[in-house]
């Protein structure tokens, strides 16, 4: 039976990249592999995992992460001892410095290392690259892991510590069975579920939706989901004095609002390939998202979407009152998004993990 281990900082809160582990470990487990999840912090996983699904937690040091190099190299030998003859998906920059060192001195070389970055392969050059604390590690994941997964390929010029032989790109799955609703039993709402944070443009869409006024008065917002700033923002609605925007605290039963909703928004600072695109383009939902790497790779403009340039509140309520008042365009977006929806189906994309996994 083979093995694979994903090892990641969390399971415990919402995420993308928690729901894409957590897609992954219960796939895979049903296919009768052995599956285990690693998770740095303790508490139980926010998205159901299958009972057979093996969990386990580590005590790598996160804070002050240079400091630690030491103590994460010997607990990484410790736990890659145990676990000889595997697979091993590694989620988090914090394990490079340590599987490198252990690498360097020719340990481990019977077990499959993959790093797993959770966006398009031109994030080594924008993301570690463009900072002086992080560009050496671009040079040690391509020295230290066998196989390295990115979502999409989205370089124009490699940097030239990549590797390409070892780049492989895997997009993320959708979690559940399109939706073929009747976009006539929709309801007059505009829906955004993920983390409600700043970062996640939460605030750029209130103040987008308020610029509307009146407009939206037949219309209600729904933000759903939990995050840091999410009573930071319930006192600006409050201030604002908008009455149809709705806070619903975060859940795993999804489908349910993408079901409802006629418009989806996505108004991030940054994305790597958000699965909430994924998900309501499966629910026939209009889409409009900034132009984040993500959504400038899932969403064709004007055509299963609409794109605003990230943190523009006017430019996002223009294209909200463009949606809102025109039901064709609107169903039209909805259906050609769903259209293509049936590529990003689990058992399509799983079938690229077979050059991966030994």
């Amino acid at each position: 039976m083979k093995k694979i281990i994903f090892v990641t900082q969390h399971l415990d809160a919402i995420g993308g990249v928690v729901r894409v582990i957590s897609n992954w470990a219960n796939y895979f487990v049903k296919k009768d592999f052995d599956v285990e999840v690693v998770s740095v912090r303790d508490g139980k996983s926010y998205f159901d995992l299958d009972k057979r699904v093996k969990w386990t937690i580590e005590k790598f040091r996160f804070t002050n992460a240079i400091f630690n190099i030491p103590y994460n190299t010997f607990a990484m030998y410790n736990f890659l001892k145990q676990r000889k003859d595997t697979n091993i998906v590694f989620n988090k920059s914090l394990y490079i410095e340590p599987i490198w060192i252990l690498r360097k001195l020719g340990l481990f070389n019977d077990i499959n290392l993959i790093y797993f970055a959770h966006g398009g392969s031109s994030d080594f050059r924008d993301f570690y690259l463009s900072r002086k604390g992080t560009a050496h590690r671009v040079k040690m994941i391509f020295e230290a892991f066998d196989k390295v997964i990115c979502l999409y390929d989205d370089e124009k010029k490699y940097p030239k510590q990549i590797k390409k032989e070892k780049l492989f790109f895997i997009p993320n799955p959708l979690p559940f069975e399109p939706s073929d609703i009747d976009l006539s039993q929709k309801e007059n709402i505009v829906l955004s579920l993920g983390r409600v944070t700043k970062a996640k443009g939460i605030d750029t869409l209130i103040i987008a939706w308020s610029i509307l006024g009146d407009k939206t008065k037949t219309w209600k917002l729904q933000i759903v989901g939990d995050g840091e700033d999410k009573e930071e923002f319930i006192k600006l609605v409050k201030i604002l004095k908008i009455k149809n925007i709705e806070f619903i605290n975060g859940t795993t039963d999804i489908k349910q609002y993408y079901e409802k909703a006629k418009i989806f928004v996505i108004p991030s600072i940054a994305e790597g390939m958000p699965m909430t695109i994924l998900e309501s383009m499966a629910c026939k939902c209009a889409i409009i998202s900034s132009k984040t790497a993500g959504g400038l790779k899932l969403v064709k403009d004007n055509k299963n979407g609409l794109l605003f340039e990230i943190g523009d509140k006017k430019e996002l309520s223009e294209k909200l009152e463009y949606l809102i008042e025109n039901d064709l365009k609107r169903d039209e977006l909805a259906k050609y998004g769903y259209k293509e929806i049936e590529q990003y189906k689990i058992e399509t994309i799983a079938k690229k993990w077979d050059n991966i996994i030994i």
